[in-house]
């Protein structure tokens, strides 16, 4: 494997780990995945009980945006000390992301309409200046 693009992948595998999403496998072997992946992110994080508690808290609220986040900078933090661990997170965002995980949030004060790669936001008359 050649160069890891850390951010990327430490926020692959957080939707991993944090949602149990993943492509590829069936309900009963996907369970076994995930729960071996947060048990190897949890023995990395070892006594670090801030990065440990990003993990429960995403994987306890995964719709959580903020929690989302801490646990992928808590990985990418990780991964950049660690080659090893790095490979890991490469490794599994690669066999296991779900395809097209994109993930859109659009937040406005006016109607914004997003569908595929188009976005349109018009200013609602109530909000306009």
């Amino acid at each position: 494997m050649g160069v890891v693009d850390v951010t990327a992948v430490s926020e692959a595998v957080a939707l991993i780990a944090a949602t149990g999403a993943v492509s590829g496998l069936g309900e009963s072997a996907a369970l076994g995945v995930v729960e071996r992946i947060r048990q190897r992110i949890g023995a990395v994080f070892g006594s670090d009980t801030r990065s440990v508690d990003a993990l429960e808290q995403a994987v306890q609220e995964p719709a959580d945006e903020g929690r989302m986040r801490e646990l992928a900078a808590a990985l990418a933090w990780y991964a950049r000390r660690d080659e090893a661990f790095a490979q890991e997170l490469a490794g599994w965002a690669e066999q296991y992301a779900p395809a097209g995980s994109v993930v859109q949030n659009v937040r406005a004060g006016r109607d914004a309409y997003a569908a595929g790669r188009d976005m349109n936001i018009n200013q609602r008359p109530d909000t306009a200046e």
